[in-house]
């Protein structure tokens, strides 16, 4: 095969990876999840059973509605450190000639996640609270990094090969939230928010087999950048009685638009470059969520939220030379092949307050079940996460600390292209087995420390002086 038709080969290739725009990468999804549970460590403390109860600063990113039930200005802060540990285990080549050993690779972040201002006012003798926050919605932060050998297992035995992986994903994407809520009744809250969405993050992925099908040392290295700007609206719910809670909220689906670039060098290919026609387009699905709160004794709640996510209306659009040409943003497919599913969330929760000196001291205990949209295209199982979460804090009339500790896990069968001839697309051309070059299982494991700090306002009057100079009395 020539020089020149191996470029060709991993031309096309570069178009369909930049065609699954950079976000929609199977092993991405699995690894991070992407169900978009709200912020604050209270309610990462009761399993994020939180749609119900929205009752503090971070209300808005659970149910717009809770924010009616502030009685005075608060400013949130949340802050999120996480440590996450993926393992590629058993995997074999799909004619079973070949295994390779576990690769594994820890990943740790600190981020701000969330920031809000929040100001209850009355307007027609309606209790009525407006917010501004921002959010880092999903930190898209990955890392597969170490060496695998290649062991053949049947004859003719092959020499060993070593395969050296380095991949990142790096970014985020966040959104500046505007938010308001009516108490209407004694009982009822409407509430709804303007999310204005934007994202950044660029991924990397260098990997060389010694000693490899072309040469002494095959290698491929690609990167590429991405970038998402959208907005949409979201609308919530609350009944609240005296020991009963019911809560509802809706989040819009909506296109974003997408720009993405990406570059290849390899010892297989010329280098490249390559970039997503002008006018694409990546579509964030709708989400409804319900829950319950339930109030059996005075300083006891228990919580329960459903969340249904319609993953299978998460498309790319626009991405190959402008046509109109909708696939599924996981894994490229056409929506009626995809192997993506829409998954219903279950999160489960409790909080216990001890007076103590005055003030309350709490203790919470969550867990959840969040099944993920992406599946592998090949292996077609489900992928799950399941989290266990505690939490405690205190709170005086003024300041609210809040620390919230959660373990997630996963494990899921997967396929992957390891060696560069295969994430270039040229396997055939060496003789090769066709793509997916692998299968095997997929672990993850995530600690994740949770922090909030929530200040009120108790001495309104200097800010109602200043309100009333600047609106008038």
């Amino acid at each position: 095969m020539t020089r020149r038709s191996r470029q060709r080969s991993a031309f096309g290739y570069v178009i369909r990876l930049v065609g699954l725009c950079g976000l929609a990468v199977p092993g991405l999804a699995q690894d991070i999840s992407l169900n978009r549970a709200g912020s604050g460590a209270r309610a990462a403390g009761m399993g994020n059973a939180f749609i119900a109860v929205s009752d503090d600063g971070t209300a808005a990113s659970w149910n717009p509605a809770g924010l009616s039930q502030l009685r005075q200005p608060e400013f949130s802060l949340v802050h999120t450190t996480s440590d996450r540990t993926l393992s590629h285990e058993g995997y074999r080549t799909r004619d079973q000639a070949a295994a390779y050993t576990t690769l594994a690779t820890a990943n740790s972040t600190a981020n701000i996640e969330f920031a809000s201002a929040a100001l209850p006012l009355s307007i027609g003798g309606k209790p009525i609270t407006l917010q501004a926050g921002w959010r880092r919605l999903y930190v898209l932060s990955a890392r597969i990094q170490g060496d695998t050998s290649r062991v053949s297992l049947s004859p003719p035995f092959a020499e060993e090969s070593v395969v050296r992986m380095e991949n990142t994903t790096d970014g985020d994407i966040g959104l500046w939230s505007f938010a308001g809520a009516v108490r209407l009744t004694s009982r009822l809250s409407l509430g709804m928010t303007f999310d204005l969405y934007r994202g950044d993050w660029q991924e990397t992925s260098n990997t060389s087999e010694v000693p490899g099908v072309a040469g002494s040392t095959d290698f491929s290295s690609f990167m590429t950048t991405n970038k998402v700007e959208g907005h949409n609206l979201n609308f919530g719910l609350l009944l609240a009685y005296p020991a009963f809670r019911i809560g509802a909220v809706y989040h819009q689906g909506f296109w974003s638009d997408y720009e993405g670039r990406q570059s290849v060098r390899s010892s297989l290919a010329e280098p490249l470059q390559a970039s997503v026609a002008p006018g694409a387009r990546v579509r964030l699905p709708q989400s409804l969520g319900a829950g319950v709160a339930w109030r059996p004794q005075p300083l006891l709640r228990l919580a329960l939220d459903f969340t249904y996510d319609e993953w299978r209306d998460f498309l790319t659009d626009r991405v190959e030379g402008g046509t109109d040409r909708v696939v599924s943003g996981f894994d490229g497919l056409p929506p009626e092949l995809s192997a993506t599913r829409n998954t219903v969330t279950v999160n489960a929760g409790l909080e216990r307050l001890f007076p103590v000196k005055g003030r309350y001291l709490p203790l919470r205990l969550g867990a959840s079940y969040e099944p993920q949209g992406a599946r592998d295209p090949y292996r077609r199982e489900d992928c799950n996460h399941y989290i266990l979460a505690a939490g405690t804090g205190i709170n005086s009339n003024s300041l609210k600390f809040d620390v919230a500790v959660s373990y997630r896990w996963g494990s899921y069968a997967n396929s992957f292209d390891l060696r560069p001839v295969y994430r270039l697309g040229l396997a055939g051309d060496y003789g090769l087995p066709p793509s997916p070059e692998t299968t095997g299982d997929l672990r993850v494991g995530e600690w994740r420390i949770k922090v909030s700090v929530i200040y009120r306002l108790t001495d309104t009057e200097g800010l109602k002086g200043v309100l009333k100079k600047v609106f008038g009395s």
